[in-house]
């Protein structure tokens, strides 16, 4: 009688067909999601178009003070982006909530600083991959000692597809009629579907510090604009440009060459139209707003005069209508508030200059007694 001396490898071999088959069964079941960027763009969009509906509905419940609390939102979204998951029979561990990415580490004043990502869209078999980082308008409230603003969350966006840490990032915007108004510069709230925005000094200081390539600029591609009288939410996509960040630059020629290929269309008097001219004025108050959030107050000054100008020429050379009439009043409400930042800067900035003199002086008459 013949007996088959290999049936510990006939066994394994069993063992490993049924190991593949709980493999198959289990990813038919809990299948990774797609790493399309349509199919990311698709699942954050929808999630969005529901959130917006929810949140406007709680507030009319009465639960607007839930907004002040940072993570309100958050939790809506997550419960919402797994509960489409489920019924797209992803599995929920795919969708991580307030995500410590390695690669955002940063040191701030000896103390390593872990940014969270607000809610990371992975891969989990075989392996863990990130697809989709999404972050949310947040102040820095309850995330100390990490700081947090629109401009430092996509610019942290834009470094993690920079240095692949994950392969589409989304921004969400979330706020009133009001704040909408104020970031856009205009009563009547224009779409602009793509702009650009430059990584200033304080921003790259979030960003980590280890000799890696920082992106030097970013483009924000608006993929969903719901505007209610409770809530408006807007959703960008995050990418960013070719443009590397140079600590030897400083913000005075970051933003000089940033904004070197704007040239203004309707430059005072002419036949320009006027809608034209409204428009240059406001990215000029952009560029003014730039200057004065990089801290660089004598340059924010000086083109502040030159758009108060153009502003004098149209409301005294034009004939405006009454929505022109509407946002030249409007843009006049940035020039005044930009005015009075500048004013209160280089007065903080006198009285912190008297303050050492002083100081000085005594440390002098002190030395002298000696």
């Amino acid at each position: 009688m013949a007996y088959n001396l290999d049936y510990r490898d006939e066994t394994r071999k069993e063992l490993s067909e049924i190991e593949k088959a709980r493999a198959r069964h289990d990813a038919s079941k809990f299948p990774n999601i797609s790493d399309s960027y349509q199919y990311s763009e698709q699942l954050v969009k929808d999630t969005c178009l529901a959130l917006h509906g929810i949140i406007v509905q709680d507030i009319k419940l009465g639960k607007k003070e839930l907004l002040k609390d940072n993570r309100f939102i958050q939790g809506r979204m997550y419960e919402i982006i797994t509960y489409l998951m489920g019924r797209q029979d992803k599995d929920v561990d795919q969708v991580q909530l307030e995500y410590e990415h390695p690669k955002l580490q940063y040191l701030k004043e000896r103390t390593i600083v872990k940014p969270k990502v607000d809610i990371m869209l992975s891969k989990v078999k075989p392996q863990w991959i990130p697809v989709s980082a999404i972050m949310l308008r947040k102040t820095s409230r309850g995330y100390e000692p990490d700081e947090r603003s629109v401009r430092s969350d996509m610019a942290r966006l834009a470094f993690l597809i920079l240095e692949r840490g994950c392969r589409w990032a989304f921004y969400i915007w979330t706020g009133t009629v009001d704040e909408l108004q104020w970031m856009d510069m205009s009563k009547h709230v224009p779409v602009d579907m793509k702009n650009r925005d430059a990584v200033l000094t304080r921003d790259a200081e979030l960003l980590p510090n280890v000799g890696k390539p920082l992106p030097g600029s970013f483009t924000k591609t608006m993929i969903m604009n719901r505007i209610s009288k409770e809530l408006c939410l807007r959703v960008y996509r995050i990418e960013p440009e070719m443009t590397f960040w140079n600590e030897q630059v400083d913000d005075v020629d970051r933003l000089k060459q940033f904004y070197s290929g704007y040239k203004m269309k309707a430059p005072g008097y002419g036949t320009w139209e006027v809608s034209e001219q409204i428009q240059d004025i406001r990215r000029q108050l952009i560029k003014v707003r730039d200057y004065v959030e990089a801290d660089l107050i004598d340059h924010a000054r000086a083109m502040l005069m030159v758009t108060k100008v153009l502003f004098i020429d149209m409301v005294t050379v034009k004939d405006l209508n009454s929505r022109e009439i509407d946002e030249s009043d409007y843009l006049k409400e940035h020039l005044t508030y930009l005015r009075e930042r500048i004013k209160e800067a280089i007065q903080a900035a006198k009285e912190a200059s008297s303050s050492s003199s002083s100081e000085e002086e005594s440390d002098d008459d002190d030395r002298s007694r000696y």
